[in-house]
């Protein structure tokens, strides 16, 4: 009877990865939008469970999975956000580097990327989803909507929501004048 259960639960990911694989696929497309990246996502959230259940049973496989490709997806949102601090890192220009103004700037402007990048990793997952779409990938309102099979309204109560939203956690966290006065015109012009 152990060999049984033992031959079974060696064979759970896999056989939960086949049943759920388009469930699973359609639960990382509200993530990522390339085909490409969804198949990566799929196909690594497979590997790493399956090295996990080798050396251990895993008790929940379909939600072990789902948990798996969530941690990836936020993985990866990590690594667009570091990216586009790169950019900044790259920057090549020597006499700028030696004006230590412009350092200070850089510094604070990587800082600032970084606190409003977990600003927008702390919003609800709908809300963050619509943000994400628009702001990393620049999707249009109504794509966003046809994705997410909601009306483009709602999108941009997301949208509204996740920026006062993002904006508050900065603006908590960094709360220099810049910020403040540009938060400001935000709110002014809206209630205008």
């Amino acid at each position: 009877m152990a060999d049984t259960k033992s031959s079974k639960s060696r064979f759970g990911i896999l056989t939960e990865f086949k049943n759920s694989q388009l469930s699973l696929r359609n639960f990382i497309s509200r993530y990522v939008v390339s085909p490409h990246d969804i198949d990566d996502v799929s196909q690594e959230t497979f590997l790493r469970a399956y090295k996990a259940e080798q050396e251990k049973e895993i008790e929940h496989p379909k939600a072990f999975l789902f948990r798996i490709a969530k941690n990836l997806m936020l993985s990866e949102f990590s690594r667009k956000a570091k990216k586009i601090t790169s950019y900044i890192e790259d920057y090549d220009n020597s006499e700028d580097f030696l004006n230590s103004a412009n350092l200070e700037q850089d510094i604070l402007a990587q800082q600032k990327l970084g606190i409003y990048c977990e600003a927008v990793a702390s919003l609800p997952p709908q809300c963050r989803r619509v943000v994400v779409m628009k702001k990393v990938y620049g999707m249009k309102n109504k794509e966003i909507a046809a994705r997410l099979e909601l009306s483009v309204s709602t999108v941009e109560k997301h949208l509204s929501k996740g920026i006062r939203q993002s904006n508050a956690i900065f603006l908590q966290r960094y709360g220099d004048t810049d910020s403040k006065q540009s938060s400001t015109k935000t709110v002014n012009g809206g209630t205008k």
